[in-house]
């Protein structure tokens, strides 16, 4: 059930500007540490009220509050996924990946205007304007979802991907205008591969319910190794990792380094390996960076062009059918993707809230990090980066394990590691370095 072109007119009104104009109203409502006044007739019952008259100014804040919780609960979704990835309970992974990417899309959507309370799908033009598409019958989350991102990704709007993903802090945007193309295409690419389980649950509802209702035992392939699994998840975390300052630096390289190759046309290998490799260098020298950080670049990008993708990417674009044994593993990958362009998104409506948001918002983080066992009550890190620490702990310790031990099952692994696996199932952690609070 395709959206119908008076839709799509609708949804090419969605202000993102508009929400990034409301965040800063957020504001007097976190002194009183809540997001949202408890006097706002959307906190509860959206249903109702979503079917009642609009009421714009709590509609927005609603709505600009929602991609940013959206985005934390994507990142609690995955870490379950994980869980269930590592227990070999492949159903439940694929089930809890999807919601993870579900919840990435709705971040995505609401934080460029386009809210979904329950069933109402709600378009912001401007802080003082909301209008609501017409509601079609049996036109649930799951389609409209898909819907809404496959036609915002070829919106010139979405070009956005390309200021939040910034490697060495410059934004991709920037890189690309160097490099001598727009990239416009690459945006929709990887949002629809991203977002490929989102078409395919849409789609089609067996599919959606062979994930999320049938009796596993009599449609789930067999695990694969807890070696294998252990390997993909021990990628996933380190292409997540924030280095120093937060954020993703080494996802957000690789990503780089595909969107340049992505971008030459040239048929011939030779041809187009010079033609890349002097791109590259005038690219480079066009960039505000230090000798040894061009020098670093330069090797990073020249390196066995088309060679191999980090395992996130290859698994990300993989398109196996559900009961293969690596579709849980191609989904989480794709959930880990679009949960980074989510992060960044929600991380750049937080930069309109000022310097102060950090504390802030402290009496949120502080809560769902103590609940999600990032860290004792009384004892917060001084640093969100600083939760990496634990996380490279946790995957040395398992990967010195693992090699000692090449019989290792899971039993052994929960057995002896338990806290050090806990931990790596811990992905909303990521979701705080990844906002830059």
């Amino acid at each position: 059930m395709a959206l119908t072109l008076k839709e799509k007119s609708s949804l090419g009104k969605a202000s993102g500007f508009a929400i990034r104009q409301t965040i800063p109203k957020l504001k007097r409502h976190w002194g009183n540490r809540s997001w949202l006044s408890s006097r706002n007739p959307y906190l509860k019952n959206t249903r109702r009220r979503g079917s009642q008259k609009l009421l714009p100014d709590p509609l927005c804040e609603y709505i600009a509050a929602s991609a940013i919780v959206h985005c934390f609960d994507g990142w609690s979704y995955l870490g379950r996924a994980l869980e269930a990835e590592i227990s070999g309970d492949q159903n439940a992974a694929r089930h809890l990946g999807y919601y993870a990417e579900l919840r990435a899309a709705m971040s995505l959507l609401a934080s460029e205007g386009i809210g979904i309370v329950n069933r109402d799908y709600i378009i912001v033009e401007a802080p003082q304007k909301c209008t609501k598409l017409k509601k079609r019958r049996s036109y649930g989350t799951h389609q409209f979802a898909w819907d809404a991102l496959e036609n915002w990704a070829g919106l010139p709007s979405s070009n956005i991907l390309f200021q939040v993903i910034k490697p060495s802090g410059i934004p991709l945007q920037v890189w690309l205008g160097q490099f001598g193309g727009g990239g416009t295409f690459v945006a929709k690419r990887w949002l629809l591969q991203w977002g490929l389980d989102l078409s395919r649950f849409s789609d089609d509802r067996e599919a959606r319910n062979l994930a999320s209702y049938q009796p596993s035992a009599l449609s789930t392939p067999k695990p694969r190794t807890i070696h294998d699994v252990m390997v993909s998840v021990s990628q996933l975390w380190k292409m997540c990792n924030p280095e120093v300052s937060g954020g993703f630096p080494i996802l957000d390289s690789h990503l780089l380094r595909i969107s340049l190759e992505m971008l030459m046309p040239l048929p011939r290998k030779i041809r187009r390996e010079k033609a890349y490799r002097n791109r590259v260098k005038n690219m480079l020298n066009g960039l505000d960076l230090s000798v040894d950080s061009r020098k670093r670049w330069n090797e990073f990008l020249n390196y066995e062009l088309e060679g191999k993708k980090p395992q996130i990417i290859q698994d990300a674009n993989g398109k196996d059918n559900l009961y293969s044994p690596n579709y849980s593993k191609q989904i989480l990958a794709r959930a880990t993707l679009l949960l980074r362009v989510a992060t960044g998104l929600s991380a750049d409506l937080l930069d309109q809230a000022g310097s102060t948001v950090k504390a802030d918002l402290e009496f949120w983080w502080q809560s769902q990090a103590v609940r999600r066992r990032l860290w004792p009550e009384k004892s917060p890190v001084d640093s969100f980066p600083d939760l990496w620490q634990d996380v490279e702990w946790a995957l040395e310790s398992i990967d010195e394990w693992m090699g000692q031990n090449s019989s290792a099952d899971r039993y052994s692994l929960w057995q002896n590691y338990n806290f050090e696996t806990s931990t790596l199932t811990t992905t909303e952690r990521a979701c705080l370095w990844g906002l830059g609070l």
